[in-house]
């Protein structure tokens, strides 16, 4: 009454190959379909239009600033030099001293926003120092 196990028994996998090479390739054949591709429209280029500029303010560690590598004037001045500048640029670069605390940096960012137009762009950089 023995059941014999002589012969093993494999699952042949050849037809779930098949089956999946099959889907593979009608997704392959279908996607280009699927994608979505946006037109973008842009604005000719008039001559007319003056490069944008730029203003870099240096944070120094001894709460100094300068604008554009000019000389250097204390911080609490900084907004109403700022007022005469700022209306005629379009990106802010603020290169902050490492060591520098963080609140001074943000509230420069503040004072430009708070002067600048809404268009100006604002970057930080921290330096060594």
């Amino acid at each position: 009454m023995g059941i014999s196990t002589a012969g093993s028994r494999e699952i042949n996998v050849t037809p779930l190959i098949d089956v999946l090479l099959v889907l593979l390739v009608i997704f392959l054949l279908i996607m280009p379909s699927m994608l979505k591709f946006l037109t973008v429209e842009v604005p000719p280029k008039s001559g007319d239009v003056s490069e944008a500029l730029s203003l870099e303010l240096k944070l120094e560690a001894d709460l100094s600033v300068s604008i554009d590598g000019g000389s250097a004037f204390p911080y609490r001045e900084l907004a109403a030099r700022l007022r005469g500048q700022l209306p005629k640029v379009s990106a802010v670069f603020i290169d902050a001293v490492d060591g520098l605390p963080w609140n001074l940096v943000t509230s420069t960012v503040d004072t430009v926003h708070g002067i600048a137009d809404s268009n100006v762009r604002v970057a930080i950089r921290i330096r060594g120092g």
